[in-house]
């Protein structure tokens, strides 16, 4: 027996035309030259080929080119072994049949079931939009993007076009794998491409429906609000999210007159600035707030410091002589308490009163008052007079530059003040508390001294050998007047903010002229606040304006006329892929883009001061998300069946 090229049935040898016979060679001899031989695999069966039809075509596409196998298996009621061959080659002779005879019919039929996935996902995908699907939830806020959908497509056509490349391959593995690859290549390029051409269709029908009155045009409000939402789930947020975010620094820190450019990240302000490029009613509002708002940003900064470290908006001198008075009376119980001890007798103050020119000459400068006159040396109203004019003269050593000395009254006063608190350790509570005004005068004025030309860790030396309470105070508020005196002198448009972020040394500055850490904490966040709104501000106004023309006007208000005629030109002359990819740069920002009202609406939205009114329009933005995102899972559900098509396709374009 023999096969029929053509319709696959058994054909007796007898019947053969007598250049087609050729006799079997004998074992072990070679094929004539010239013979005809059989193919490697040649279907062999008993029996007439199974009728085929656009049905079985159609399971072909469906099954990725696997239903004339599994239907062989099925009439086989086997796997494997001879049986299953013959049916096998049966079921593929009906179905080359049926092909030869109609091949309109059969490449529709294949055509229309590997397009049954598509069909499906487009039915199917308004009913998996919204908020509560597990497809939604799975991608958060995130609405998909072109780039990705189109990474997806790639790896769905792969697949597809493995699937079918296997399946449609006739003969061994080697066959199997070769239609395998290069179907899945091939399915890896059209998957890819398909999200892009359903996206630029699905997009110019929307608009050809807005055109001709059959789709209801978008107003500029309902426009802003979708761009905004696109541009919070870009950040990786919803709208709640953020709102409620804000909603925290504000309880926490206190109001100030952020923006949405200010909190929702740089893409917001990329949208802030091409929406004030566009000229619009809202925009001269904008500008003047965002001047204003960079004017006070130093008096804010001080508010900061004053508030946190509990001067309040008061003048600093008014400050210290309340802490001057505050802890003199603290104090005063304890000196009570301390003089009220008389005459201390000890070896080491009698020592230091015989060795110590200095002690000799406090002692004696005090008893020309008529008051100390008669008290011994070592009486401790006269040791207390020592002790803080010992002091005086350190801190007198130190502002004309004499460290030594000073260094050395330093060590004086401290082994005075041992020998005494060793006998009356009351006198030590009072020290600690209140050492004197002239002490603490001393130690605001060390603190107003070169402040932001120190380094954190002579100030931290400076700051140890204050031995109270009160005389830190002093110190850190001579440190207030410093920086507030610094920020006064700058530009009233200065990014103070960034000036001290950016200065590690000035951080650890401010360190040590705050309270405690928590106070620290939260004037740093108030900084990276304002730091964030004179980043707003700069990216609006700075720069040059050619360039935020060519950025921003382009991207958003639309095609440049001669762009356009450029890029047309170009593909007249030839170049097709070069103009083309040119005029698709012009168009798609335009199809995706503001006019005048939609820039209108998004200056609004995103330069708004207000709390309320940020928080109302950031709840609003809900409904316009979840819209967005089934939009989304419907292009998505469309563009997958697509890829997968474009992967079944492949062999059948590529075939026999």
């Amino acid at each position: 027996m023999a096969t029929s090229p053509r319709s696959g049935q058994a054909v007796p040898l007898d019947d053969l035309p007598e250049s087609l016979r050729v006799a079997a060679p004998e074992p072990g001899q070679p094929v004539p030259a010239g013979a005809m031989q059989p193919p490697a695999v040649a279907p062999r069966f008993q029996g007439a080929p199974v009728q085929a039809g656009i049905g079985r075509s159609m399971l072909q596409g469906l099954t990725f080119g696997f239903a004339d196998e599994a239907e062989a298996a099925m009439r086989a009621r086997a796997t494997s072994g001879p049986r299953y061959e013959q049916e096998l080659a049966r079921v593929r002779a009906g179905i080359k049949q049926y092909e030869e005879q109609y091949p309109v019919r059969a490449f529709a039929g294949e055509a229309t079931g590997s397009l049954l996935p598509t069909v499906a996902g487009i039915f199917a995908a308004p009913f998996t939009g919204g908020a509560s699907t597990a497809a939604t939830a799975a991608s958060a806020a995130r609405i998909p993007g072109l780039a990705s959908m189109m990474a997806r497509g790639a790896g769905t056509g792969a697949a597809t076009g493995v699937l079918t490349g296997a399946g449609t391959a006739q003969g061994g593995l080697e066959d199997r794998v070769l239609g395998a690859t290069i179907s899945g290549l091939t399915g890896v390029a059209l998957g890819g491409a398909t999200p892009v051409v359903t996206s630029a269709i699905g997009s110019g029908a929307r608009r050809v429906g807005e055109a001709t009155g059959l789709v209801r045009q978008q107003d500029p409000l309902n426009k802003a609000q979708e761009i905004l939402a696109r541009k919070i789930a870009q950040e990786g947020m919803t709208p709640e999210q953020l709102a409620a975010r804000q909603a925290e620094t504000v309880r926490r820190l206190g109001a100030r007159d952020e923006t949405l450019a200010d909190i929702g990240g740089e893409g917001m302000r990329r949208l802030a600035r091409g929406a004030m490029a566009i000229p619009q009613a809202a925009e001269t509002e904008a500008r003047q707030m965002l001047t204003e708002r960079m004017v006070a940003a130093g008096p804010r900064i001080i508010k900061d410091i004053t508030d946190l470290t509990a001067v309040g908006a008061r003048d600093l001198d008014e400050v210290a002589n309340e802490i001057i008075n505050r802890r003199s009376m603290l104090a005063a119980p304890f000196y009570d308490q301390a003089r009220a001890a008389g005459q201390i007798e000890s070896f080491a103050i009698d020592n230091l009163l015989k060795k110590s020119k200095d002690i000799q000459t406090a002692i004696a400068d005090a008893r020309r008052l008529p008051q100390f006159a008669d008290l011994a040396d070592n009486d401790m109203v006269m040791l207390d007079k020592a002790y803080k004019y010992v002091g005086d003269l350190a801190n007198e050593a130190r502002r004309t530059g004499k460290s030594a000395r000073a260094n050395d009254l330093d060590d004086l006063r401290i082994q005075l003040r041992k020998a005494i608190t060793d006998k009356v350790p009351v006198y030590g509570k009072a020290l600690d508390t209140f050492s004197g005004e002239s002490v603490l005068l001393d130690a605001l004025n060390a603190g107003r001294e070169k402040f932001l030309r120190k380094t954190p860790a002579e100030i931290r030396r400076e700051l140890d050998k204050f031995t109270d309470e009160g005389q830190q105070q002093m110190y850190r508020l001579g440190a207030i007047q410093t920086l507030r005196d610094e920020i006064y002198g700058m530009r009233e448009t200065a990014d103070v903010a960034s000036k001290f972020l950016n200065d590690r040394n000035m951080k650890d500055r401010f360190k040590l002229i705050f309270n405690s850490t928590g106070e620290y904490e939260d004037f740093i966040k108030n900084l990276q606040r304002e730091q964030s709104m004179a980043r707003t501000r700069g990216m609006i106004e700075g720069g040059s304006p050619t360039t935020r023309i060519g950025q921003e006007v382009g991207e958003i208000q639309g095609p440049a006329p001669s762009e356009v005629i450029s890029a047309g030109t170009q593909m007249i002359r030839g170049d097709l892929l070069g103009g083309g990819s040119r005029l698709l740069g012009q168009v798609v920002p335009r199809m995706q883009g503001l006019d005048q009202n939609v820039a209108e609406q998004i200056t609004r939205s995103v330069l708004d001061p207000s709390f309320v009114r940020q928080q109302e329009m950031l709840m609003g933005l809900t409904p316009v998300l979840d819209e967005l995102r089934r939009r989304a899972l419907q292009q998505q559900t469309r563009a997958a069946g697509y890829s997968a098509t474009a992967g079944t396709a492949v062999p059948g374009l590529l075939g026999d």
